[in-house]
């Protein structure tokens, strides 16, 4: 008997977010058959340093471009909330959309950041993956934001967080992604302005205010190595060619289904080798 196709809704905050963290991961689960959402809060409005753009400019491209990395990925639908970049999302106002949204798509499993990271100092990055975390523990709650309901939205109960990227916790699941890394640096690279605003991370002689075609072609080829260097070096802690890494958490109304767990850790004792999920 096959298993039921999942609802996999990715909450991130900006639209190069699942880039590097979790997209050949996405992309696998979509060539499975599961249903892949991509949920964007912020418009990235502030993502470069050309000067020669306004805001309103800078938002038009990075949407553009998350829809194009998206369909490379198989991503069902793309989502943008439109918040500003840079930290001005109120994170209860958030918290109520994201509920809604994990209701109205019936998440089964939110994709994420780990909010509780240390040295993070993204604001955008922590809100989100703060919120996205506890609207998968809170929609399960028929009197939390009743209107939701009375509206036609049902109650829902996700089952499981995945926190991607920069983890304050070892990973517990490694997911192979050998056969959609092609597919993940392809959907990267559909990222320019990303590419422009991490110049000198690449080559310290381009200046990211003003990048050339010609030394975009350069970054592109440096981000193709870095992104296939990851994938390599994640892939090698669980023998994988190339994997991705999270931290995964069941769900419970309220709570990630965890006590066993954080009371064994307390007592000293290792965790669990982690899963090849």
């Amino acid at each position: 008997m096959e298993a039921k196709p999942l609802n996999v809704v990715a909450i991130f905050s900006h639209p190069d977010d699942l880039s590097f963290f979790c997209s050949g991961t996405l992309a696998k689960w979509a060539e499975e058959g599961h249903q892949i959402y991509a949920l964007c809060c912020t418009s990235g409005n502030v993502g470069t340093l050309r000067t020669d753009l306004t805001k309103e400019q800078v938002a038009e491209m990075r949407e553009k471009e998350l829809r194009a990395a998206n369909k490379i990925l198989g991503v069902k639908e793309t989502i943008m909330l439109g918040y500003p970049d840079g930290g001005f999302i109120k994170a209860s106002e958030l918290r109520e959309k994201l509920i809604y949204y994990v209701r109205k798509l019936e998440a089964d499993r939110v994709v994420t950041f780990d909010p509780w990271v240390a040295y993070e100092v993204h604001p955008d990055h922590l809100v989100v993956g703060r919120m996205a975390a506890e609207a998968a523990a809170f929609a399960a709650f028929p009197l939390l934001y009743p209107k939701q309901i009375r509206e036609g939205l049902g109650h829902y109960a996700c089952s499981e967080v995945w926190f991607m990227g920069l983890l304050d916790h070892a990973p517990n699941c490694f997911v192979d992604i050998t056969s959609t890394l092609e597919k993940k640096v392809k959907a990267a690279l559909k990222f320019e302005a990303t590419l422009t605003l991490l110049a000198r991370l690449f080559t310290p002689d381009i200046d990211p205010a003003s990048v050339t075609p010609e030394q975009l072609e350069i970054l592109s080829k440096h981000a193709d190595t870095l992104l296939r260097f990851m994938a390599s070096t994640i892939g090698e802690k669980v023998k994988l060619k190339a994997a991705e890494a999270f931290y995964v958490q069941k769900t419970l109304p309220g709570h990630f289904d965890n006590f066993q767990q954080i009371m064994m850790e307390m007592l000293g004792n290792p965790p669990e080798p982690p899963k090849i999920c």
